[in-house]
C-alpha cells in the first residue's frame, strides 16, 4: 500500500514535509482531520440546542399557518360557490402556489423531526387541500380542453363540417370518458 502511495504522491509534497515517508504524512493528515472533526463535532453540539427550538418554533407556526390557509382555501378558493371558471382558475393556480410554499417548509421540518427523533406532526389540512388542488387541476385542464377544442370547431366552415364530423364525435367521447373519470363531487 506505500509503495502503492509513494508512485501517486508528488516528490514536492515528500519534500515539503521533509519525509520521504509517505505514511508519516497520512499520518499526519489523519490525526489533523481528526482534530478537525472534534472542533466541527463541538461547535455542532453547541448549536443543537438552538437548532431545535428553532425546528419546534416553525413546525408550530407551520401548524397554525396550514389551519389559516385551509381556511382561506374554502372561503376564497377556487371552490367558492357561484364564480366563474376562468376565476376558480385563477384561484386555483393562486392557492396551488401558496400550497406548494407549505408543502417545502413540511417536507423540510418533517425531516428536521426525523434528524432531532422529535415524533412528526400531521397536516391533515394540508393534505385534503392538496387531494383537491390535485383534482381541481384535472378538472380545469379537461375544462380547457374543451374550451379550446369548441373555439377551433367554430372556426371550421360549414362545407368541411362532414369531413371533420368523426373527429368531433371521437373528440367528444374523449371528454366524456375524461369526466367521467373525475370523481363524484367534481363530475
Amino acid at each position: 500500500m506505500y509503495n502503492l502511495l509513494e508512485n501517486y504522491l508528488d516528490d514536492d509534497q515528500i519534500n515539503k514535509e521533509g519525509n520521504k515517508d509517505p505514511s508519516s504524512i497520512i499520518n499526519k493528515d489523519w490525526e489533523d482531520l481528526v482534530q478537525q472533526s472534534v472542533l466541527v463535532r463541538n461547535d455542532l453540539q453547541g448549536q443543537q440546542s438552538e437548532f431545535k427550538k428553532t425546528l419546534i418554533t416553525g413546525v408550530k407556526v407551520l401548524v397554525d399557518n396550514v389551519v389559516l390557509f385551509r381556511k382561506d382555501f374554502d372561503e376564497k378558493g377556487p371552490m367558492v360557490p357561484g364564480i366563474e371558471p376562468k376565476e376558480a382558475l385563477n384561484r386555483l393556480k393562486m392557492q396551488s402556489e401558496e400550497y406548494q410554499i407549505r408543502e417545502r417548509k413540511f417536507i423540510s421540518y418533517n425531516a428536521g423531526e426525523a434528524l432531532f427523533g422529535l415524533p412528526h406532526q400531521s397536516y391533515p389540512e394540508l393534505e385534503k387541500t392538496k387531494k383537491e388542488i390535485d383534482l381541481l387541476d384535472k378538472l380545469y385542464n379537461l375544462y380547457s380542453k374543451v374550451k379550446d377544442t369548441i373555439a377551433k370547431w367554430k372556426d371550421i366552415a360549414w362545407a368541411d363540417i362532414g369531413e371533420e364530423m368523426q373527429k368531433m364525435v371521437d373528440q367528444t367521447s374523449t371528454f366524456q370518458s375524461d369526466c367521467s373519470r373525475l370523481p363524484g363531487p367534481l363530475k
